[in-house]
Order: C-alpha cells, then structure tokens, then sequence
C-alpha cells in the first residue's frame, strides 16, 4: 500500500482558482449590474459583484487526499465580490442574501473548503492577515426561491442591494438516480475507467457533483461534474491504472455523490490469467 502523501495544497490551489464559465460542465449563473440604494443612505460602496452561482453540493477537502461531498438541505448560493477598494475593510457579516423568503447569512466554512465551485476566487475572508478583501461568500437557502436573491450590504444604518442573475434559485431542484461500475478484472499494468452513471429525475436542471477517491498508485481523489437537465441522463468516466499493482490484488475505489456513497473494485489479474485472455 502506498504512503499517504500531502496533497492539500495542490487541491486548494487548482480547485479554488477556477474562472467562470470555462468549461462545459460548468453551470455558473452570471452576475448582473443592477443596484440599489435605499434613499437618504450614503453613497454607494465601491463593491463589486463578479459572479454568482447555484449548486446543489460541492465537493470539500475530507482530508490531505480525500474527498466528501456536502449537499444541501436546499441549494448554494456562491456569490464573489471585490471590496478591495472599500474603506474600512468589509466584513463577511456585513453582507447578507436576500429574497422575498427572507435574509440568509453566509455558511460558516469552519475546517475543509469547497473545491472545483462555480465561481472565481477563495473563500472571502478579509480578517485573516493580509487577506485580500476579495473573494466568494456561500450561503445555503431553500431548494427554490420565490424571487431571485440580492446581495445586501449593511453599513452603521446603510444599507445597498446588488441584484443576483441566479435563474436556477428559483427553478425546482434535480433529484438523482446513479450508479457506479469498474470491469470485474483487469490486466497488470492496464489503464481502465471507473463509470458513474447518473440520471436527474427532479424537476429542474442542476449538476451531480462526485469524487472518486483512490488508494492506487497513490492516494488521491477525481472529481466529476455531470450537467442534467430534468429526465436527462449521462455517463462520467474516471481513469483508473493497475501499474505496479501486484497480479491477484484487489483494488478499491470509494465513490462519493451527493445521493450516497458505494465502493466498487476491480481484481488484478494474476499472471496465469493474462495469459489465458491473450490465447
């Protein structure tokens, strides 16, 4: 079995780093440029809102090389914002999503971050030393929204709201059928793929966000993204390897969704066998 080896960093960065909208799984609602101040309130803060998403889960560090899934009771709504040129700094608290439901506070994330979102940046976290006053808020509200939100500052007794394009908040959410599969054996040093297949018998459009967790060659995870409109389904493939992998060793791979969890494993073939299969 191989060592465990720190992968966190390399997670972190490639998996908070993301820009909107370059890639075809991605399902990023864009911000708008509506605005509006209450009147008799102080000019507008120089506060800009760069991207907005909905997601029904994300993907989170479980630890140096393994991933979870966190779902939500309802949706995600990841907004990022550039306070960068607002003085005092602007505080996480300041800020607060809106809708004709009610106000929602930012999610605390506390210990493992979301990686792979749909929106640009780090978490915002402008306390933390030398922290750039930039970066995305979350916040978990029911699974459909009446209006579409805005992002509310508040400021001593000011207060300004930034309307949010975030059309999925308000559409009904997926539901998920899925599975899992790896081809009973395989030949030593072969490359083979793990299939999830995922079909969304809800109401509306959304993405099954997964983790495929390894512990050969190395321990690590592989996320997927499978973008479903209602009654769609679709297939992800994960690459998997058997290189250096004993003949007669069973391999496993853990399968992290929002739906459930299930291993699945595949039989290294012995050398015997190999042969056989060539003949």
């Amino acid at each position: 079995m191989p060592s465990r080896r720190a992968y966190l960093a390399t997670l972190t960065a490639a998996g908070l780093s993301g820009c909107v909208g370059t890639s075809p799984r991605s399902t990023t609602d864009s911000a708008t440029a509506t605005a509006s101040t209450a009147p008799g309130t102080s000019s507008r803060p120089a506060v800009t809102i760069e991207a907005a998403a909905v997601q029904y889960a994300y993907r989170h560090i479980e630890n140096v090389d393994w991933n979870a899934i966190r779902p939500a009771d309802g949706q995600f709504v990841f907004v990022t914002v550039d306070a960068s040129g607002v003085e005092p700094v602007v505080s996480r608290e300041a800020f607060t999503l809106v809708t004709a439901d009610g106000g929602y506070h930012p999610v605390e994330i506390e210990q493992y971050y979301p990686v792979d979102v749909d929106v640009p940046g780090a978490l915002y976290a402008p306390e933390r030393d030398d922290a750039d006053p930039r970066g995305w808020l979350a916040f978990e509200v029911p699974a459909r929204l009446e209006t579409a939100p805005a992002l509310r500052l508040e400021r001593d007794t000011d207060s300004w709201e930034w309307g949010l394009d975030t059309e999925k908040a308000t559409a009904p959410p997926p539901a998920w059928d899925w599975a899992a599969s790896v081809p009973d054996t395989v030949a030593p040093d072969e490359t083979f793929d793990i299939t999830v297949s995922a079909e969304n018998v809800g109401d509306g459009p959304g993405t099954f966000r997964g983790a495929v967790n390894f512990s050969h060659p190395l321990y690590r995870p592989k996320g997927f993204d499978i973008v479903l409109d209602p009654g769609a389904s679709r297939e992800a493939t994960v690459s998997a390897s058997s290189e250096d992998a004993a003949p007669g060793t069973e391999l496993q791979y853990g399968v992290r969704t929002p739906a459930g969890e299930s291993t699945v494993a595949v039989a290294v073939e012995t050398e015997s066998n190999s042969t056989e299969s060539t003949n």
